[in-house]
C-alpha cells in the first residue's frame, strides 16, 4: 500500500477518536445549553485535541509554534461551514444532534486538505504531500 494511503488512513482513525470525543461533549452540553452554544465550547476543544493527533500521529510532522498559530486558521474555516451548516439545518427543523453528523460529513475532505497544507508547509525534507 502507497505511503500517502496509510497517511489518509491516519487521518481518519485521529478524526474519529476526535470526533468521538468532541461530538460527545456536544451532545452532554446541549443538554445545558442551546445547540449553538454547546458546539462551540466543543469546538475549540476539539482544537487542541487535532492538533496533537495530526502533529504526531496522521502527518507525523514536529510541533512547531508556527504551525501551531496557523493551526487554528484551518479550524475557523470549518467553524464557520459547520456553523453555517448547523444553524441552517436547525432551523430547517432538523434535530441538532443530527445535523451534527452532518457537519461532520461536509467538513471531513475540507478538514484533511487545509490540514495537510499547513502541517506538511511546515515541515522541512518532505519531497510528497501524501507521505
Amino acid at each position: 500500500m502507497r505511503a500517502g494511503h496509510w497517511q489518509f488512513f491516519r487521518f481518519l482513525a485521529g478524526g474519529v477518536a476526535n470526533t468521538t470525543l468532541t461530538y460527545a461533549l456536544f451532545v452532554t452540553l446541549g443538554l445545558l445549553m442551546p445547540p449553538l452554544a454547546a458546539y462551540t465550547i466543543s469546538y475549540v476543544a476539539g482544537i487542541g485535541l487535532s492538533y496533537l493527533i495530526n502533529t504526531l500521529f496522521v502527518f507525523r510532522t514536529r510541533a512547531s509554534l508556527r504551525s501551531a498559530l496557523q493551526f487554528p486558521g484551518v479550524y475557523l474555516v470549518q467553524y464557520c461551514l459547520g456553523l453555517a451548516i448547523l444553524a441552517l439545518l436547525t432551523r430547517l427543523g432538523i434535530d441538532s444532534r443530527l445535523a451534527m453528523v452532518v457537519v461532520i460529513a461536509v467538513n471531513i475532505p475540507v478538514t484533511f486538505v487545509l490540514t495537510r497544507y499547513v502541517l506538511q508547509g511546515t515541515t522541512r525534507g518532505s519531497t510528497s504531500k501524501w507521505q
